[in-house]
């Protein structure tokens, strides 16, 4: 093999309790909301993963301390408005389209110039479409053809109504989090509701933000919030892989625990229950963001369709839910997912490929895929593409493949779960 891929071998059952990472979206909002805060903050339970050390790096760059624990990340800032840079200050933010787009919404409100840029992936990622709405608010920009590395410029920043003509929580966010140095009220409008973590933040720390329908609106920040504490709940996105694997494999059971059950992220569990999968929830409700135990049993399952009104629940767990989808009875459809092509990999086109390698009988679309199942799945050798969903799906389709599936580039994982493989080796049986 060559370097850099891992083997994973089919198993008979995936068995155990798993402590997951913790959620990603929400590592990334609760650093920021600590660096936007003045004085101490102490976050707990971060994900640790190379996109979420990314956010750190950058907030360093503007005078944000940070002591990291082995579960505690103490935080000390100047707050939003004592932030210190100079001019051209780079941010290097990795592979993260997170880090990326949400210090664009806080930069351009500094009294430094500022550039943004990243790796290989992120910089062939659109960065249009936060350039388009934050330039409305008068920030001035300079960017490579509407990609980074993405030059910003001092600017004297005013509200605006703005309707996002995709729903994006990353977009909604940037706008937001400028919203908070701007002359006058925000308003966005989300055709779909999508992630709301920054929203659900912004109310536990008092930051006056209003929800009317489909439309938030936010007011400058006129006070420093104080620091705080958080407590960040595991990342149901990373529990798919796993709620996958005791589904599709007999005899199964999986408890994954105090997972984030946020109405906003529990499509991809909501979406398989109606498809015939054994899940149960637990929720507790002690925080901002709900969040509980999640019991998964083994299950058959029928086919299922996802639409475009469904995609932004579902934007992080196509890959793994089209692994499902050859195993389920029927013919399932996805589509509406044209977001996917401009991801960390266009998720389109390398799952439909990585599946097709491995003798799954799927259609690619402009806008998604069709799959036909139950197919049995036989080994090969794949590609993550650079991309950790991809990588993590095909280390589950290995475990219910005839043969062993080869993973070329297989730590890429570590962009959002370091002990991925570690913990898959204790579960397998």
């Amino acid at each position: 093999m060559i370097e850099n891929t891992c083997q994973i071998t089919p198993a008979e059952r995936v068995r155990g309790n798993i402590t997951l990472p913790g959620d990603k979206s929400i590592s990334h909002r609760a650093l920021i909301f600590a660096a936007i805060a003045r004085g101490k903050s102490k976050i707990r339970y971060l994900n640790t993963g190379v996109d979420v050390l990314s956010t750190i790096a950058c907030l360093q760059k503007v005078g944000v301390h940070f002591q990291l624990g082995r579960y505690t990340v103490n935080v000390k800032s100047p707050g939003l408005h004592g932030w210190t840079g100079e001019d051209k200050t780079a941010f290097n933010c990795g592979n993260s389209g997170t880090t990326t787009r949400l210090l664009a919404g806080l930069l351009p409100g500094q009294s430094f110039e500022s550039v943004l840029y990243g790796d290989e992936s992120l910089s062939r990622r659109p960065m249009g479409r936060i350039i388009e709405p934050l330039s409305k608010m008068n920030a001035l920009f300079n960017s490579t053809d509407g990609h980074l590395p993405l030059t910003i410029f001092p600017s004297k920043l005013k509200g605006i109504r703005y309707t996002l003509p995709v729903a994006s929580a990353q977009v909604k966010s940037a706008i937001l989090l400028a919203g908070l140095l701007a002359e006058g009220k925000t308003h966005v409008t989300e055709p779909v509701q999508c992630r709301d973590h920054t929203e659900r933040m912004m109310k536990m720390l008092g930051i006056p933000i209003f929800k009317k329908k489909n439309t938030w609106t936010v007011h400058a920040l006129k006070r420093p919030i104080p620091g705080f504490e958080y407590n960040v709940p595991a990342d149901p996105s990373s529990a798919a892989f796993w709620v996958a694997a005791a589904l599709l494999l007999h005899k199964s059971r999986i408890v994954l625990s105090n997972v984030s059950l946020n109405p906003t992220r529990i499509a991809f569990l909501r979406l398989l229950q109606k498809a015939g999968a054994d899940i149960r929830c637990s929720e507790e409700t002690r925080s901002h963001e709900p969040y509980g135990d999640i019991v998964v049993k083994s299950s058959e399952l029928q086919g299922f369709s996802i639409s475009s009104r469904n995609i932004p629940g579902l934007i992080d767990e196509i890959p793994i839910l089209a692994l499902i989808a050859t195993q389920a009875k029927g013919m399932t459809r996805i589509r509406g997912a044209r977001e996917l092509r401009v991801k960390e990999s266009d998720r389109i086109a390398t799952t439909v490929a990585c599946l097709k390698t491995l003798g799954a009988e799927i259609e690619e679309h402009e806008d998604g895929m069709t799959i036909h199942g139950p197919t049995p799945l036989h080994g090969g050798t794949v590609k993550a593409y650079m991309d950790h969903r991809i990588a993590m799906t095909m280390a589950i389709a290995g475990l219910i493949a005839s043969d062993p599936v080869n993973i070329e580039d297989y730590s890429v994982v570590d962009i959002s779960y370091p002990d991925f493989f570690s913990t898959l080796e204790k579960i397998r049986q």
